[in-house]
């Protein structure tokens, strides 16, 4: 139900791939800490809080997967600028540090003091608020490939007493009381013209 859940939990081990700021913000979040502790980055020691991460450019790179430096800066500097997270970067100890906006504390888990801070590769779900689409759509951001599947992801339904068919299997519902989708209706959320629609469905 898109009233009663607020979030869905996304696999680590099936990240959307391609381009796309909601594909990188989900993959800043599936490697931020998931518990309170101490991160360690060669040789330094940082305090970290579920929804963040410390370290170095060159695991940041590594997360994002890119090769670049500067595109890894560009990306955060996007994710930054429509509010998604919040980084930092120290000249001296070359420490980088990203904090998640719209972290789901309630599915963190309880805080612990001992043991790994930060998620495993592949292991597990990260928690996504349903309404992080909604946020590039009010600004009219041409998506991405993995805006768009994030997008639909977060617009599934299962169950809902409002849609009979998703009772039958996981629907996608655009808004809470209407579960009809168009190529037209997408097209204009993503941005798209309905064959770039109608491909990236057949894709």
């Amino acid at each position: 139900c898109l009233l009663k859940y607020q979030w869905v939990k996304l696999p680590r081990n099936q990240l959307p791939q391609g381009k796309g700021v909601l594909g990188y913000w989900a993959k800043l979040a599936a490697r931020a800490a998931f518990r309170k502790g101490t991160a360690f980055y060669c040789g330094y020691k940082n305090e970290v809080a579920p929804g963040m991460w410390s370290g170095g450019m060159v695991g940041l790179k590594s997360i994002l997967g890119v090769r670049s430096r500067m595109l890894a800066l560009q990306i955060m500097d996007k994710l930054q600028q429509l509010g998604y997270l919040t980084y930092s970067l120290d000249a001296q100890t070359k420490c980088l540090e990203y904090r998640i906006t719209d972290w789901v504390v309630r599915c963190s888990g309880q805080e612990c003091e001992t043991g790994a801070v930060y998620a495993t590769t592949g292991y597990g779900f990260v928690c996504i608020p349903r309404s992080i689409p909604q946020r590039l759509v009010h600004l009219n951001y041409r998506f991405e490939e993995a805006d768009a599947l994030l997008d639909l992801w977060c617009h599934t339904t299962w169950n809902d007493p409002r849609n009979a068919f998703s009772f039958l299997a996981p629907t996608i519902q655009l808004d809470s009381y209407n579960a009809v989708l168009t190529l037209e209706k997408l097209g204009e959320r993503w941005g798209w013209e309905k064959t770039k629609v109608w491909r990236f469905f057949q894709k």
